[in-house]
């Protein structure tokens, strides 16, 4: 039996899997039993594809060897062949118990874990199987799709340099271009994509990945001829993205109605809730433009129920804790004289450009303008400064319950060593060649520490009424995280609101800062009116080129990194202004009243 067991792995070994099956029913014929040729059995059927029949072969080995590792993970690693991810998660946990930790196990188990949808759980594991290989390029990619669904699109650009896609088979370069795309490296997504395409041009969800990627970098008609390629019969396991690439694609082109009826067929399957999120939420974007607002919050409240359910299931620990917790972190007393006074790097760039304002308050319209001067480089929601902040947290003794105490402490070694790093992390995305603007509209939160490392920094503080940034915050599919659950109802989007203007406007107080204050309406009314004094304010002149900026934004190679990419390569046009007026009905009492003092702050009305 030796002999014909070693036969047959040789069989199995050059790809002649028929011949190694045909020798292991004979044998088996002889010795029902023998569980080593149950398992080349099972691998020589798994190899031509059969894999339902090598799991049941896989499956009678594990049960007459139930102390043998490798018969467990065999059936492990098939059961993640056939997508029964909660069967191999038993099988890799049986081999766990009796002993199994390599990377094999820590890559199998991890892979069941995404399988099943538990992210973080996945996650520590295949960084672990990681640490063990760096050079393992499938323990690679299986570790960045973890950090993929986390949304940790940052750590996902760092893991993703590691990469060799010369190094990959066709379907792990497909999966490569999807999260390269994640991570916003869209060149290089863009050429893998292509090159899939051309080897495998059956392939439609290749076709449906890139689609969607071409439709965020607003090349419209690029992605509706992709999608043209893709027929009925090669969409297969492309569950809801094919409807939601097609939607996006009907949407930019003016044709709504088209793109609910396929937001409703893709609604009739059974989806994952995140995938189900996606689709409520275009849905509710299509009604909205169509002037239908009772359909559009029914979606809503479909999208917003399925993206909970979807944190719940990636996070399940963390819905105890509070979205807005950071906001602890503020000044108790006005800071100290000399935090003004510090000391610059003459060797790094002059202090940046702050823009801030709550979301959706029109600060990538702003950004848009900006980035079309010669003397000013914008920097589109990347969390440099959350780096350098990291590094100040990391210091021994280092205190948030007394911020101002903690960053008084501060030598001016440590100060230098935060602003280095800073520079450095924008430097990863953008080499600045005029004045930095750094967009990262909640970095108003972070007053008091932008306060203590940039002493000449300028902020620009858009303001948009109220109501209308509560209202497009709820409609917006901010992630399946757990900060876009501040935004899961009006109420509760609008006491987001009130904290954080709330904690602006106290820390304001407390910390020096050289503040220009704009309204997204005044600019859509009178932009050369608005842009001349905010100019004024940077020491800068007007570019005629600012007052074109749609021209600029659909003409730029890199990815505008908001939700609102789409909007910003449009003409500027006061439709979204009193939008929320169609809504109001949707605002209940205690939501307008907590606005309201806000309302009036502004200048605004709730008439």
């Amino acid at each position: 039996m030796q002999l014909e067991l070693e036969s047959a792995v040789e069989n199995l070994q050059q790809g002649r899997q028929d011949l190694a099956e045909a020798a292991m029913r004979r044998l088996l014929d002889d010795a029902p039993d023998f569980a080593p040729a149950m398992e080349v059995l099972a691998m020589a059927l798994a190899g031509q594809g059969r894999l339902q029949e090598a799991r049941q072969w896989f499956s009678c080995a594990a049960g007459l060897q139930p102390d043998s590792v490798s018969a467990w993970m065999n059936l492990g690693n098939v059961c993640l062949e056939s997508e029964d991810a909660a069967a191999a998660g038993v099988a890799f946990e049986r081999a766990r118990a009796l002993g199994a930790a390599d990377v094999a196990w820590l890559l199998g188990y991890g892979l069941a874990l995404l399988g099943q949808a538990r992210f973080n759980d996945a996650s520590g594991f295949l960084a672990a199987a990681l640490a063990s290989e760096p050079e393992a390029m499938d323990v690679r990619l299986a570790y960045a799709q973890s950090l993929a669904e986390l949304e940790r699109f940052e750590d996902l650009a760092a893991c993703l340099q590691g990469v060799r896609a010369d190094a990959l088979n066709l379907g792990e370069r497909q999966a490569l271009a999807w999260l390269l795309a994640q991570a916003g490296s869209d060149e290089a997504a863009q050429q893998l994509y292509r090159q899939v395409i051309a080897q495998a041009p059956e392939s439609g969800q290749a076709r449906i990945q890139f689609a969607l990627l071409l439709e965020r970098l607003n090349r419209v008609e690029e992605a509706d001829q992709v999608l043209r390629a893709v027929g009925p019969e090669h969409a297969q396991g492309a569950a809801g993205m094919l409807e939601l690439a097609a939607a996006r694609v009907l949407r930019r082109q003016q044709q709504q109605r088209l793109a609910i009826g396929r937001l409703a067929a893709g609604l009739q399957r059974d989806l994952a809730p995140a995938m189900q999120a996606q689709l409520q939420f275009e849905l509710a974007r299509n009604h909205d433009q169509l002037g239908q607002a009772e359909p559009a919050m029914l979606a809503l409240a479909s999208a917003h129920n399925a993206a909970e359910r979807a944190f719940q299931q990636r996070s399940p620990d963390a819905t105890t804790v509070p979205v807005l917790q950071w906001l602890q972190q503020r000044l108790l007393r006005p800071a100290s004289e000399t935090w003004a006074q510090a000391a610059t790097d003459a060797a790094l760039p002059r202090d940046p450009v702050f823009l801030v304002g709550f979301p959706r308050s029109g600060t990538t319209l702003l950004e848009r303008i900006l980035d079309a001067h010669s003397e000013l480089d914008v920097l589109d929601e990347r969390p440099a400064l959350e780096v350098a902040i990291a590094q100040l947290r990391a210091l021994p003794g280092w205190q948030d319950d007394d911020l101002g105490a903690a960053l008084d402490a501060l030598s001016p070694a440590d100060i230098a060593a935060a602003r280095r790093c800073y520079w450095n992390e924008v430097r990863r995305h953008l080499v600045p060649q005029g004045r930095l603007v750094d967009k990262y509209p909640l970095t108003m939160t972070r007053l008091p520490y932008v306060a203590r490392l940039f002493p000449h920094a300028d902020w620009l503080l858009l303001l948009r009424h109220p109501c209308d940034c509560v209202l497009s915050c709820y409609m917006q599919a901010f992630g399946i995280n757990g900060g876009a659950m501040a935004f899961s109802s009006l109420e509760s989007t609008a006491r987001t609101y009130v904290e954080v203007m709330g904690w602006w406007h106290e820390q304001r107080m407390l910390a020096p800062a050289r503040v220009h204050v704009l309204r997204y309406e005044d600019m859509v009314a009178d932009l050369p009116a608005q842009l001349s004094a905010l100019m004024a304010f940077l020491s800068q002149p007007v570019q005629q080129q600012q007052l074109s900026f749609d021209s600029h934004a659909g003409a730029r190679s890199r990815r505008i990194n908001t939700p609102s990419y789409s909007q910003v390569v449009q003409p500027l046009n006061a439709g979204a202004v009193g939008r929320w007026r169609s809504y109001r009905t949707y605002f209940n009492a205690q939501t307008l009243a907590m606005l309201e003092p806000w309302v009036q702050c502004f200048g605004y009305s709730l008439d």
